[in-house]
């Protein structure tokens, strides 16, 4: 369902606040992969597994579609602004926020980046998810539900191959 209330025009830079959140949650998201492919978390050297190969291309695709998201959403579609709140949660928060539990804060690996990295992506990514439904509460709006689906097959995908993928 398409709704004014949370579209941008593009014609200023008054763009909604969970456009301006989701863009933050996605920068430090991305980040916090940066950051473990940098400190040498997975080995990329010579023939990828299949896990490897997989994770790579659904790190590639969350990417891909949070954009996808941000643009419908952007234009006034619920389920982009559901697909975005999920990918904060499901990916930034859960998936990239976690680890701090392996390195907790001061982390001397990217030191301080990587604090950055998992606190930023837990903060956001859940303000992300909480503003995401508040604004499609407000708008009273029902998201049409393919986008949201698509995220959520494609963070839970995306952290089955994680989870069974080598880590050095």
């Amino acid at each position: 369902m398409r709704s004014e209330q949370f579209a941008w025009s593009g014609r200023d830079w008054r763009m909604p606040v969970w456009l301006w959140l989701g863009l933050l949650t996605m920068f430090v998201s991305v980040l916090h992969i940066v950051i473990d492919f940098g400190v040498g978390l997975f080995d990329l050297h010579g023939t990828l597994s299949l896990t490897e190969t997989t994770t790579l291309i659904g790190i590639a695709l969350i990417q891909l579609w949070w954009a996808i998201s941000f643009t419908a959403g952007a234009q006034g579609n619920g389920g982009g602004v559901a697909s975005a709140g999920i990918l904060g949660a499901g990916w930034s928060a859960l998936t990239n926020g976690f680890p701090i539990v392996y390195c907790p804060p001061v982390c001397p690996e990217a030191r301080p980046l990587t604090d950055i990295g998992h606190l930023g992506s837990i903060v956001f990514g859940i303000l992300l998810a909480l503003v995401a439904i508040w604004t499609l509460w407000r708008a009273r709006t029902l998201p049409h539900w393919f986008m949201p689906t698509v995220a959520t097959i494609l963070v839970v995908g995306t952290v089955v191959s994680l989870a069974n993928s080598p880590i050095t």
